[in-house]
């Protein structure tokens, strides 16, 4: 169980999104298991890319922006894993969409 609301991993700054989520995954080790991933910009793929690589590695809820036309892959995706997918609708400058 994960306590202190510590974060276990973080793949920031990087210009590939998927290294991006792998990097977070590697720091965060056998806890990703259930854990939660945010990303402060929306997904523009889900199938073969980040949303299912998490899903993949057993990560349960992710929050996202929204806001791809492809949001509804996205949401078949996660719901192919049984992960929960949540759309904050504000975006990485902090503008509601």
């Amino acid at each position: 169980m994960i306590k202190n609301n510590c974060m276990l991993g973080i793949g920031s700054g990087q210009p590939n999104r998927r290294e991006s989520l792998r990097i977070a995954l590697k720091k965060a080790g056998d806890e990703a298991k259930g854990a939660a991933l945010a990303s402060d910009a929306f997904f523009p793929f889900a199938w073969k890319d980040v949303v299912e690589e998490a899903c993949e590695n057993g990560i349960g809820v992710i929050a996202e922006p929204g806001g791809s036309i492809r949001d509804g892959d996205a949401i078949d995706c996660c719901n192919k894993y049984g992960v929960s997918l949540v759309f904050t609708r504000v975006t990485n400058s902090g503008h509601q969409i």
